[in-house]
């Protein structure tokens, strides 16, 4: 069985921020879920206890403790992408990052980071890094460039510096692995055209398999080659990548990508692949495979280390983190700390105020009962678990819609299952669902995209109608604004990547407002205190209408050129919170006048979610660091500053 060792307090006292004697504590702590998606992973070679993890949109994270903790570590972009990590043989203080923007270099353990590879193109995406076991100071490096040069890179100094090797072979720009053979004298990548390997130091290249779309490779000690294909299993070469040919396994590979192959240093023939919800073990060299994972339901492995002595394995999986079984996989266990899920919104049930509920894009809806001391899923029922938005029926407790990649989905037991209700003609990318106050029966949804852009509900969300609203924009995905006045739900507003549209018969018709820049794009929408007072957060600042959105200007000061994404306004006490990429925090306690950052440095810079809970603290959402809780009262308060400034 999978133990998912969700725990009262996580091990992220680190994360970011080390609180010492004389320093106030930090307003941030962390709730929860655990997990997340973890691409790279690697294993000390002369510290079996310490292993790196390289978060999708999370940055880089270690753990001392054999992955039973894990924390953050600073240098790396808290939002970057890490699809591969690896640590020098020689020196593990060396370890390396493969991150989307650029190539990252660490000299002491993780402790700074030092950006030593940038390609200064659109999406680079470093994608694999193999150390030489012969000569650990030379690295290679691949990268999913996407047509740009260079596909793979080489360093002979441990990583400090970097150049291409892959000239005159341009069909190779987009390659997804890399891996060195135990002697150092053959190098192959696995790319979206096949197998290539060189025998000369990057030199030259031969390509074979060029039909197939290699995720994978790995080169065993008898001279093997391994190729993890993108839909057709684990390929097997015994002639050097000449030729391939099909392995035998107890389960189909068949349409599975083959995200990691990891042959053992030690054991002969001992080999893992790590495909969606499972990892396959072969004792063969890659002959035959079998399933070596048990106790899983719908995980997406991506990347695999191997305890040459002990046996243990840990997998990255795309939602649970990192796993880890110490049994040959009958059982396994996940760490805690680890918080890398891509938080799309948080809702507090009204009914019941410790139960949580959390959308994520990789693991459908997390759910906790006790205020986010412990989580389990709250999938049953749903057949798309990329969850954007949620909303309590407040006509009904217990009852709760969920807005994902592929229509709504409906729940009328507190969330244990679903049933899925906006869907067929009209199954659009849901990123806001809400219920209006005045009339508690009606629902709208809003898509964010080209079709079915509004759609309405007059049956508390059983049956819905497509509003034919109108778009004037492309259909770039995105924040987007979308809010129903609380004392009529016929006045509605919504926007795209140009425009804020305004209707005041339910969807019927709709206008255009006035006073936001086309060019402005407005992610939030919330009601001020004020009757017909709206604000509006968008890419360049807040902005405020007295007029229930028909004309808009700038509110007040300390936020004119940020990037908020989120707004909130607290009822009780009037505050106004706002969320800022980078600045994190923003706080107004005079109707919008003033904007003040406080807290400091968020925990991640992208903010998607807020949410109050029933003290009234701030529960904090982030893409790529889960569920965080703001205590304002060990919030620092400055002054909020211009973008860039």
């Amino acid at each position: 069985m999978v133990s998912r060792n969700a725990v009262p307090a996580f091990c992220l006292a680190a994360l970011l921020s080390f609180p010492s004697a004389g320093l106030p504590a930090s307003p941030w702590s962390p709730v929860g879920p655990p997990g997340g998606a973890a691409y790279g992973l690697a294993l000390d070679p002369k510290a079996v206890n310490v292993l790196y993890a390289g978060a999708w949109g999370g940055g880089v994270w270690k753990s001392t403790d054999g992955g039973a903790t894990w924390a953050r570590l600073a240098g790396v972009p808290a939002q970057e992408t890490v699809n591969a990590v690896a640590v020098s043989p020689a020196d593990s203080k060396v370890v390396l990052a493969a991150g989307f923007t650029a190539l990252w270099r660490s000299a002491d353990a993780g402790a700074t980071w030092k950006k030593v590879l940038d390609q200064k193109v659109q999406q680079p995406a470093m994608t694999g890094l193999a150390f030489d076991p012969a000569t650990p100071g030379n690295v290679w490096a691949s990268s999913d460039s996407d047509g740009h040069p260079a596909g793979v890179f080489r360093s002979v100094d441990s990583g400090a510096t970097w150049k291409p090797v892959d000239a005159g072979t341009s069909s190779i720009s987009r390659v997804h692995g890399i891996a060195v053979s135990r002697d150092g004298t053959s190098v192959v990548a696995g790319s979206s055209t096949g197998v290539y390997r060189s025998e000369d130091g990057g030199t030259t290249w031969k390509r074979s398999l060029e039909d197939e779309a290699v995720h994978s490779v790995a080169l065993l000690a008898d001279g093997v080659v391994l190729a993890g294909s993108n839909g057709g299993g684990v390929l097997r070469s015994t002639d050097g990548g000449a030729t391939f040919a099909e392995t035998k396994s107890d389960t189909t590979m068949t349409g599975n990508i083959v995200y990691a192959l990891l042959a053992s240093a030690k054991a002969p023939g001992l080999v893992y692949a790590a495909i969606p919800n499972r990892i396959l073990r072969s004792k063969d060299g890659g002959a035959t495979w079998t399933t070596f994972s048990r106790g899983f339901n719908w995980v997406a492995f991506r990347s695999l280390a191997l305890d040459e002595t002990s046996g243990a394995v840990w997998s990255g999986t795309g939602r649970d983190g990192v796993v880890k079984t110490t049994d040959g996989g009958a059982t396994w266990t996940a760490g805690r700390g680890f918080l890398s899920l891509d938080v799309t919104s948080i809702l507090v049930d009204p009914a019941s105020p410790k139960r949580l509920f959390v959308g994520t894009t990789q693991g459908g809806v997390h759910r906790s009962d006790d205020g986010g001391a412990t989580w389990i899923l709250s999938n049953e029922g749903l057949t798309n678990r990329a969850a954007h938005s949620l909303a309590a029926d407040p006509a009904s407790p217990g009852t709760f819609l969920v807005g994902t990649r592929k229509g709504a989905f409906r729940s009328t037991d507190g969330g244990a299952s679903w049933t899925h209700v906006l869907k067929g003609g009209c199954d659009p990318e849901v990123q806001h669902l809400r219920f209006a106050p005045s009339d508690p029966k009606r629902v709208y949804a809003h898509s964010g995209r080209s079709f079915c852009q509004v759609a309405r509900s007059d049956d508390g969300g059983l049956t819905w109608r497509d509003l034919n609203a109108p778009r004037d924009a492309s259909s770039l995905l995105g924040h987007f604004a979308f809010h129903v006045d609380a004392a009529s739900g016929d006045r509605l507003a919504y926007s795209d990547d140009r425009h804020l549209y305004l209707s005041s018969d339910g969807g019927a018709t709709w206008a255009h407002a006035s006073g936001i820049p086309p060019t402005t794009r407005i992610q939030a929408i919330v009601a001020g205190k004020a009757e017909g007072e709206l604000f509006a957060a968008t890419a360049k600042g807040i902005w405020r209408s007295a007029d229930g959105g028909k004309t808009w200007a700038v509110a007040g000061k300390g936020a004119e050129a940020l990037n908020v994404t989120r707004l909130l306004l607290d009822p009780a006490s009037g505050t106004i919170w706002a969320g800022a990429v980078r600045e994190g925090i923003l706080r107004s306690t005079d109707g919008g006048k003033s904007w003040a950052h406080v807290g400091g440095a968020p925990p991640h810079p992208d903010v998607v979610a807020l949410a109050l809970d029933p003290s009234g603290t701030l529960l904090v959402g982030f893409e790529g660091n889960s569920v965080w809780r703001f205590d304002a009262a060990k919030a620092v308060t400055v002054a909020s500053k211009p973008a860039g400034k």
